[in-house]
């Protein structure tokens, strides 16, 4: 496996046609815009209405730890605007290392200009 990219949050009761995209990459997939296409489709899927096959959202988002700069980039490639960095907004790394990060939360509407073709 390259990489996972994924919907969840779909059924959030105070923003039932949201949603927010996941992904990580496995460390040889990185750089190779793998995770960037995936969430191309993912998102032109969840935009598409439901009475046309995909899953008529109108609302995503993105986390990403602000210091990666991969992840954060993918978002932004993605068409996706930051809407604020949150401190100290989750954990990161592992062992001795663990520490908080700031969060960059991006979002997207379906309003919104599709992201450019890669």
């Amino acid at each position: 496996m390259l990489a996972n990219v994924g919907i969840f949050g779909l059924d959030t009761p105070r923003n039932p046609t949201g949603g927010e995209i996941g992904y990580w990459a496995h460390p040889d997939a990185r750089g190779r815009g793998v995770v960037g296409e995936a969430v191309d489709l993912v998102t032109a899927h969840a935009f598409t209405p439901v009475e046309a096959g995909g899953l008529g959202r109108h609302r995503l988002q993105i986390g990403a730890s602000w210091t990666n700069t991969a992840s954060r980039h993918v978002a932004e490639r993605a068409g996706f605007t930051l809407a604020g960095r949150f401190r100290e907004d989750g954990l990161v790394g592992v062992g001795e290392e663990r520490r908080l990060d700031d969060g960059g939360w991006y979002d997207r509407l379906v309003s919104d200009r599709p992201a450019c073709p890669r």
